[in-house]
């Protein structure tokens, strides 16, 4: 699913080996955060750091994780990334029932085979050095379906402004003069994009309203051992 990816960027590493850190019983009695109340494991976490890892080195490559972003290590902001993208779906999933959203059977199917992907993905070894199971995973992406699908609800009445389309159009034409495209071929390239901004401008309004009372905090002792260095081993 395309927008697994919305709002999220994510997944971990250790410095010496991902077995070595966490021993052989795994992390999965460590916590990373404990997010309004809710214990969030390093093996939930890892799922989320994880898109992040892959987000940015398709931006930047391997080599993104040697830079710095006004003094911040792109590790640093990969892990704050997948910090934000939990707080986004533990939102929407605690307020999902109150309009009325919820998971059928075909999504819980969904999730069983996302489940299966990500963790062939991220790798059996990584995998078991963190405690993060079958079932683990098909809970973790039941919730990621579950606010896409409050996602989808709460974006589901917007329509295009044509007015406000035609002068964005206008805007980047203006602040973008090497482009030459004519501007009735860039809105038929961008109108697509326009609205899945818009979208999630209003979905991430809505998420901030619910989530204005929720806290974070992290288990700083384990947190700074998380580190994306160790998924390149995975």
């Amino acid at each position: 699913m395309k927008k697994i990816n919305f709002i999220f960027i994510m997944l971990i590493v250790l410095l010496l080996s991902a077995c070595s850190f966490w021993g052989d019983k795994g992390a999965g009695d460590d916590y990373a955060l404990i997010i309004d109340g809710e214990k969030i494991l390093v093996s939930e976490f890892s799922v989320y750091l994880f898109e992040q890892k892959k987000t940015f080195e398709e931006m930047g490559g391997d080599d993104i994780w040697d830079t710095n972003f006004d003094g911040v290590k792109a590790e640093e902001i990969a892990k704050e990334n997948a910090l934000h993208s939990i707080v986004y779906v533990k939102t929407a999933c605690k307020n999902a029932s109150d309009i009325n959203v919820s998971l059928d059977d075909e999504d819980k199917k969904e999730a069983e085979r996302l489940a299966e992907e990500k963790l062939n993905e991220i790798g059996e070894e990584y995998c078991r050095s963190v405690g993060l199971d079958k079932d683990k995973a098909v809970s973790i992406m039941e919730e990621i379906l579950l606010q896409q699908k409050v996602m989808d609800s709460i974006t589901k009445g917007y329509q295009i402004s044509e007015a406000d389309y035609s002068a964005y159009i206008d805007d980047y034409i203006k602040n973008n003069p090497d482009d030459s495209t004519p501007k009735d071929v860039l809105a038929e390239n961008m109108r697509s994009s326009y609205i899945e901004s818009k979208k999630a401008e209003i979905y991430n309004n809505q998420i901030e309203k619910w989530s204005e009372n929720i806290t974070t905090e992290k288990n700083e002792a384990v947190w700074e051992k998380i580190s994306v260095q160790d998924l390149h081993n995975s």
